[in-house]
């Protein structure tokens, strides 16, 4: 390899790298389907990679067994059960840096670090609400193997999990305060399918998959009382599930160079749909 040629590589590593991270961190967001990439083990035994991942994504969440608690300046005063009900739209995105390794030429493990961000509005109260959430951290990992190849197709599967929180504030122009909410999400996205080596250095993947979520909100209120002047605390709390499990995703990669890829790809169950993208570099 020529000194010009492995420049031009390196160039073209660091302009791609700087380009997805400044679309993870700018990018407006639009919950928190994780990037999947290609359904079978893309490293050789001992083989690492190192990359980043974007996802942008929206999904609908039902918020069950849910549970109110009120304390007038720290006594407990009454308590009830909360109105189960879907919470609507609720986006995010999240930016991973990605370690991958190759246990074996068809088994592949990897770990992500990151952060997240989330929104949604007027679902909770219906009163014009809007949640603003701040920068929080999350993580995840799976693994992914290849079950057959034969010339240009691989068919295999992977299973992947993640955990993130959401803290922010719930406000609405006529409300005397905003409600402290704080989201803790996990979730599991298993997948079988193919990819397709449709051209030198361009190939295309997808399948069906299974997507499964489940974590806790919690949304607090502080209030004057007008019949006592004293602190009313209102604290409500409800389970998370998925609302539709079922989904299918289609993707593109591109071998930029001979260790470097991109990926871009669409994930859509019933209840969410997500947009990823993944820059990976290998040894």
């Amino acid at each position: 390899m020529g000194l010009r040629t492995h420049l031009t590589r390196i160039q073209t590593i660091r302009t791609l790298s700087l380009a997805l991270m400044a679309a993870g961190l700018f990018a407006s967001p639009a919950a928190a389907l994780d990037p999947m990439g290609p359904p079978v083990a893309g490293l050789a035994q001992g083989q690492i990679k190192i990359g980043v991942d974007y996802s942008d994504s929206k999904m609908d969440l039902k918020l069950t067994r849910g549970k109110w608690t009120e304390l007038l300046d720290g006594v407990p005063l009454d308590a009830g059960d909360a109105v189960s009900f879907t919470l609507e739209d609720f986006k995010a995105y999240r930016t991973y840096a990605n370690v991958g390794f190759g246990a074996s030429d068809n088994l592949e493990a990897f770990v992500r670090v990151g952060g997240t961000q989330g929104r949604f509005g007027d679902s909770i109260w219906e009163d014009g609400e809007d949640f603003d959430g701040s920068t929080d951290f999350a993580a995840g990992g799976g693994i992914k193997a290849t079950f057959f190849e034969e010339g240009a197709l691989r068919v295999g599967g992977l299973i992947q999990g993640s955990w993130a929180e959401y803290n922010g504030t719930l406000c609405a122009p006529q409300w005397p305060a905003a409600d402290r909410v704080e989201i803790d999400l996990t979730q599991v996205q298993a997948a079988v399918g193919a990819a397709y080596t449709w051209a030198e250095r361009f190939s295309i993947y997808g399948g069906p998959f299974l997507h499964f979520v489940s974590g806790d909100l919690d949304d607090t209120i502080h209030e004057v009382d007008t019949a006592t002047g004293g602190l009313l605390a209102s604290h409500y709390s409800w389970d998370i599930e998925e609302d539709s499990v079922f989904g299918a995703y289609a993707g593109a990669q591109l071998e930029l160079t001979d260790n470097c890829s991109f990926n871009i790809e669409y994930q859509r169950t019933a209840a969410a749909d997500a947009v990823a993208l993944s820059l990976m570099w290998k040894n």
